[in-house]
């Protein structure tokens, strides 16, 4: 009896899919370079943070699982702000990523909710046509470096062009983002394949013997684990790193008092004058921060010195 009762545990143990990891390996002799990530909790923290509905929360989980692919190519405390916005009625999808696997991300309008016939969710509805994609990366340098292509509403092609106009890259990116009848992420994540510099025609022919597969991103993230997908797609992938993947904003009631410090006198003393303490709240984690008169005028006195 207790033998079955452990062969049952185990099975049931086996079908776990570990979640929230990316991963980074190299493969084809080292030709291409493939990232994997499945992220859901840090959607889902967004979803709660904001009261995303499920078309809008779609869009922004495949937006955040392309920062995370852009910030994993980044080092030290680099960053990247991806803003994406194809004039649909979700608006701006905004996401800031960093090297450390922390992202974070909000949507212009939270209660969007397209579905198609068969139920499924309408993200080009959603997310509309015609608009821009913009790619900010902080890497401590004296200037960002910004660059900006169409955004048709495609995220994963779009994604790609960034790539191959902006930095010469050749990429193919899949996107999978399943929600639940709960409005919460079961699985949010996808895969980045580029060639690298010293990649042949062999390994364009055999990337594109893959396609079937990478059509199929939202299934194979809900059975299967990243370094199993990653062994479907090449034999011979070598991971060479990991990143725990988690939604961290760092906002703080000092972060605040220095943008209120960037306000004009006038303003801060019509906000005196008012008698009322002040509330902010921020746009990617929801935190509100209270301001008293009393705090109003210190920051005042700061900026008069």
């Amino acid at each position: 009896m207790i033998f079955i009762f452990l062969k049952q545990y185990a099975i049931i143990f086996s079908v776990i899919i570990m979640k929230n990891y990316l991963i980074k390996a190299l493969a084809f002799k080292e030709q291409v370079r493939v990232f994997l990530v499945n992220a859901p909790d840090a959607l889902n923290e967004a979803i709660k943070r904001h009261d995303i509905w499920p078309s809008s929360a779609s869009c922004l989980g495949k937006v955040m699982t392309t920062g995370l692919f852009l910030g994993a190519n980044l080092k030290g405390e680099e960053a990247v702000t991806v803003k994406y916005n194809a004039g649909g009625p979700v608006g701006s999808i905004i996401v800031d990523a960093d090297a450390n696997g922390n992202v974070r991300g909000y949507v212009g309008t939270n209660h969007i909710n397209f579905v198609n016939n068969d139920g499924g969710l309408n993200e080009k509805m959603t997310l509309g046509d015609n608009g821009f994609l913009d790619v900010i990366k902080d890497l401590h340098l004296k200037d960002l470096f910004t660059s900006s292509v169409e955004a048709t509403g495609d995220i994963a092609t779009d994604f790609s062009k960034y790539y191959v106009e902006s930095e010469q890259t050749p990429t193919l990116i899949s996107l999978g983002t399943l929600i639940d009848v709960n409005n919460l992420a079961i699985i949010n994540g996808g895969v980045l394949i580029q060639l690298l510099p010293n990649a042949t025609e062999d390994a364009i022919t055999y990337i594109e013997t893959k396609y079937d597969i990478l059509k199929k991103m939202s299934t194979l993230l809900q059975t299967h684990a990243l370094e199993d997908i990653l062994d479907m797609l090449f034999d011979d992938a070598e991971i060479v790193g990991k990143l725990d993947i988690k939604f961290l904003c760092p906002c703080n009631k000092d972060r605040f008092s220095e943008g209120l410090l960037t306000l004009s006198k006038k303003d801060l003393e019509e906000m005196i004058e008012d008698g009322k303490p002040i509330e902010t709240i921020c746009h990617y984690c929801g935190e509100r921060y209270e301001f008293s008169v009393d705090e109003l005028k210190e920051i005042l006195n700061k900026k008069g010195k």
